[in-house]
């Protein structure tokens, strides 16, 4: 008997991580489009430093923080058991460590709102791809 590793589903994943990215950057685009119109500000204090997170800033940050949870659901696919659980706990962590900085260095409440819902929008977009495909059975037995 030999066990041999099936391509399909991180195959599925690897041709749905570049959608999902530039899906990611276009929720958030359209949202900070949405929260700026509604007047945020979008002004944040890092190390000191008051500066505007920008649009582009915001859809770029979006598209390279997915192409990178992408790459991560595939490592992941391929050299654990139970990837789908492994990948969502990697997930949650970096989402409750990203929602910390908005509370911290914003200080216009809109803009600490705005910020968060576009933290976890870029994130549903890359978990709403990859999710359900992540846990499909990767191996497959020949008798």
């Amino acid at each position: 008997m030999t066990s041999t590793a099936s391509t399909r589903p991180t195959a599925a994943i690897a041709r749905l991580v570049i959608p999902a990215a530039l899906a990611a950057a276009v929720a958030v685009l359209v949202v900070y489009l949405i929260f700026d119109a509604a007047g945020a500000d979008f002004e944040v204090t890092m190390s000191g430093d008051q500066s505007t997170v920008t649009a582009v800033q915001a859809g770029l940050a979006a598209l390279l923080v997915s192409l990178v949870g992408g790459t991560v659901a595939l490592l992941i696919a391929r050299r654990t058991a139970r990837p789908a659980r492994t990948f969502a706990t990697i997930v949650t962590v970096a989402i409750v460590l990203l929602l910390v900085g908005p509370l911290v260095g914003a200080d216009q409440a809109l803009t600490v709102v705005a910020l968060e819902v576009l933290h976890l929008i870029a994130a549903a977009a890359v978990l709403l791809v990859i999710l359900p495909r992540i846990d499909t059975d990767t191996t497959s037995t020949d008798a």
